[in-house]
């Protein structure tokens, strides 16, 4: 019952800073630096969440360091995927990073294909820390992009391809950031299934 209380108010939290934050940025007298920074530390408080419900959803129980350190991981991971902003500008100024005339590049929503076939090429892997930090990568990279979708739609670049959405709906966010973090947990239960079902095979 405990539990199910604290994973409602869980959802509740992520749910209560998507919006606030979103709410607040949009003031119209609020000047562009504390805009930045509410966007950027609302990234890291999603990634920093949806890492908590994964977690929290997997078998692997980590020590109390590695927990700690999956968390920060994940909190600086969503929140500086915003630097390329300033790499693609090549400049330390906020108004040149905010005024690009392309999306910079790690917010091609094809970068997070790369966690998830890590996480097919290392499935025999003991080291449940390693998959779970592999993990943390896809939920931050995942919410970040879904995030900035809402005002600019999914852009996804690979050679031959180079595809941007329309914005995505802002009830389609809120359903992401809350559902991913189960669907990575369940990515991650269903290759150790895999794998252990092809070491016994090896065995046979």
């Amino acid at each position: 019952m405990f539990l199910n209380i604290s994973l409602f108010l869980k959802h509740v939290g992520l749910c209560f800073v998507c919006i606030l934050a979103d709410k607040l940025s949009e003031a119209p007298q609020m000047p562009a630096l504390l805009r930045a920074c509410i966007d950027n530390a609302t990234h890291a408080l999603i990634g920093l969440i949806g890492a908590e419900l994964v977690l929290g959803s997997v078998k692997y129980h980590p020590t109390k360091q590695e927990y700690g350190a999956l968390l920060l991981e994940a909190a600086l991971v969503s929140s500086l995927i915003d630097l390329d902003h300033f790499v693609e500008a090549r400049s330390f100024r906020l108004q040149d990073a905010t005024n690009l005339d392309r999306r910079p590049f790690l917010h091609n929503s094809a970068i997070c294909f790369l966690p998830v076939m890590l996480l097919f090429v290392g499935k025999r892997t003991t080291n449940g820390v390693f998959t779970l930090a592999i993990a943390i990568v896809l939920i931050a990279f995942s919410t970040h992009h879904v995030r900035d979708a809402t005002r600019r739609g999914i852009w996804f670049k690979v050679p031959f391809v180079d595809l941007n959405s329309p914005p995505i709906p802002y009830f389609g966010y809120l359903a992401f950031v809350n559902g991913a973090p189960y669907a990575i947990s369940l990515l991650l239960s269903s290759l150790v299934k895999v794998s252990a079902k092809s070491r016994v095979a090896e065995m046979v």
